[in-house]
């Protein structure tokens, strides 16, 4: 008889499994942990006397996650038929574990207030590596002699056995704090407490203070009405502060404190939020040590929350905290949740690195990602840690600025490869599918079952002499042109300058006047509004192909009508919503294709994704899950082309 515990996990990752693992030797207890895409199984024999001690104590060393579900236990007199947990040394690129955690904060600990502190299955890995395979000597650890301390603990301690970064404050990284007159160098705990101390205080009294994280340069401020720049994002120093100041979900504050630390956008709450960022903002919770070790001190200044801005090494600041180590910094990974829906939206962290089936011996690269064989597996990761490989062909992004000098390089399409990713992770590759691509522009893609084919591409958008292209563009239009710029003359010379190729929501944005001028502010400014129903904006003119000057036209006539901002961003996303909910139809009609895929980062709005569900979702599109729906989604489609 076996006693089975199963905790539904929506990943391939192996950091908390892992963990299982390395907690059950630790505490001598006889188990089988197997993990498939959606759960992880631990197996026990009943009888193990332990079995009660190891439940109760798992709970204090596992962290929470993003892709932990529900889980259940029940007895079986066989085993579940799972695959074992196979282990991939790859570095992660998470927060702290609750271990790695109490290590910091312990004064008796030789890891107090060291921000580099980390375990085999958690901590700021990704960073140092240099090159695969990934073991000390391919890492900038590889300057520093671990002290004794160190090697004995990575022979017995069972978190850290073997592990390539492992250091304390005797033999780790040395950091330092200068401003204008001096540097400070810490070299033990009270340096190291006393350094963080400083720091905090200093925010706290209005001054900013540039740090080198685990991800880059952050430079970290208390916000202000005058100095709260549209980019920055929000630090909730205090997870009390959250109910206070943030209308959230509880899967947006779950996902905020996971051991992942995603960046989400969240609804403001408080008056002095509202005040700093308008109706929502860019919330992190403290992601690396650097920054976790801030946030304590933040907090023992009496603050709940500051903010940063993502910057390089010469940012004006008043102090600087730094550390000589070199870092390869990964992009942050955004995430949208709607009710129990996850999508990761960009960028690497989190994600990256991973292992992918690839049966063929084909390289992929896009947006600084590459996709590589190292020894019999197929990893994705940042093109400059990988050496030469041999390979039969690669696969590069178009204008990707990257030259293989490989005889036979082909260029890919981002719209084809995004489609052919969602496809491949949910094993649908060789059956007929539409797909809707909407990333800046918008296009609906049909895939025969061998190729992807832009079934309906979008009127190409030039910015340049946009009032003559409006003015011609139906009855009327040329009095709308004339009433426009006697309205809102800045806005017309504005746009009257603009030249070239320009996202269509960039154009829109300006015509708002709003702050941040991208979809991102679009996106921001629909989040305000709270009513329901909106404007039916026009999307098309001809052909069922979306016309961004008939798009553009009908937003300036709203405007010159004082609709409001708000009320306007959010119906350009269900008026997005209701065309697309239009033309996916009369496509599947046509192809009797019976697979929908999404992809593009503009699916990652309330509104727009809601709309989209309402027209859409008897058919139950499809969208990535272990890869971003934006653009880094292509380097693992692109195996498929």
């Amino acid at each position: 008889m076996y006693f089975i515990f199963e905790i539904e996990f929506f990943s391939n990752k192996s950091y908390f499994s892992d963990l299982i693992l390395a907690y059950a030797e630790q505490e001598q207890v006889e188990i089988d942990v197997m993990q498939s895409n959606d759960k992880i199984v631990m197996v026990f024999d009943k009888e193990d006397e332990q079995l009660e001690s190891f439940l109760n104590g798992i709970e204090e060393v596992l962290p929470a996650s993003l892709f932990l579900g529900n889980g259940k236990h029940y007895f079986s007199d066989v085993k579940p038929e799972l695959l074992p947990v196979t282990k991939i040394n790859l570095p992660v690129n998470i927060a702290p574990c609750p271990t790695c955690q109490k290590e910091m904060f312990d004064v008796s600990s030789r890891r107090y207030y060291y921000p580099f502190t980390s375990c085999n299955h958690c901590g700021t890995q990704h960073p140092f590596l240099e090159k695969y395979p990934y073991n000390r000597a391919h890492t900038v650890m590889k300057f520093l002699v671990p002290c004794n301390d160190c090697q004995e603990e990575a022979k017995s301690n069972t978190l850290r056995l073997d592990y390539p970064l492992i250091t304390c404050i005797e033999c780790g990284i040395s950091i330092r704090m200068l401003d204008k007159e001096s540097e400070h160098l810490a070299l033990n705990k009270g340096d190291y407490r006393k350094l963080f101390e400083v720091s905090g205080r200093a925010i706290a009294a209005g001054k900013n203070v540039l740090m080198k994280t685990a991800h880059g340069y952050r430079k970290f401020f208390k916000p202000t009405v005058e100095n709260s720049p549209a980019e920055s994002t929000l630090l909730m120093a205090d997870s009390n502060g959250f109910n206070v100041h943030l209308m959230m979900v509880i899967q947006e504050f779950n996902a905020l404190l996971s051991i992942e630390r995603p960046l989400l956008r969240i609804a403001t709450k408080s008056d002095e939020l509202k005040a700093l960022y308008g109706s929502s903002v860019q919330v992190k919770y403290p992601d690396d040590g650097m920054t976790m070790l801030l946030a304590r001190e933040i907090m023992n200044s009496g603050l709940q929350y500051i903010s940063y801005i993502e910057c390089n090494e010469d940012e004006e600041s008043d102090f600087l905290v730094d550390f000589d180590m070199p870092i390869n910094a990964q992009k942050d990974t955004k995430l949208f949740i709607n009710q129990d829906k996850k999508l990761f939206v960009s960028g690497e962290r989190i994600l990256f690195p991973t292992v992918v089936e690839n049966s063929k011996n084909v390289v992929s690269v896009a947006h600084g990602l590459a996709c590589v064989k190292v020894d019999n597996l197929s990893i994705i990761d940042s093109v400059e840690v990988f050496d030469s490989v041999q390979t039969d062909s690669v696969y590069v992004l178009q204008d990707e600025d990257f030259e293989s000098g490989h005889s036979n390089e082909h260029r890919f399409l981002q719209w084809k490869a995004s489609m052919m990713s969602v496809l491949a992770e949910h094993s649908k590759v060789g059956q007929k599918a539409i797909g809707v691509h909407f990333d800046g522009t918008l296009n609906f893609l049909y895939y025969n079952g061998k190729d992807v084919i832009n079934a309906v591409p979008a009127i190409p958008f030039e910015s340049d002499n946009l009032w003559e292209k409006i003015s011609t563009l139906r009855e009327g239009s040329d009095r709308l042109v004339v009433n426009y710029k006697k309205a809102y003359p800045e806005v017309f010379e504005r746009l009257d300058s603009l030249a070239g190729d320009m996202d269509i929501f960039k154009v829109t944005a300006i015509a708002l006047g709003l702050e941040n001028e991208s979809l991102e502010g679009i996106s921001e400014q629909a989040l305000s509004f709270l009513g329901k129903g909106g404007l039916q904006i026009d999307t098309r003119i001809k052909d069922n192909r979306f016309d961004n000057y008939a798009f553009l036209t009908s937003i300036m006539s709203y405007q010159l009508g004082d609709v409001e901002n708000n009320f306007m961003c959010y119906s350009i996303y269900e008026s997005f919503g209701d065309y697309i909910g239009e033309i996916v139809p009369q496509l599947i009609e046509k192809t009797e294709a019976k697979i929908i895929t999404l992809t593009g980062e503009t699916f990652a709005n309330q509104s727009l994704y809601g709309r989209i569900q309402r027209t859409l979702g008897q058919y139950n599109p499809l969208m990535n899950k272990n890869f971003p729906i934006g653009k880094e989604n292509a380097v693992y489609g692109a195996l498929y082309l």
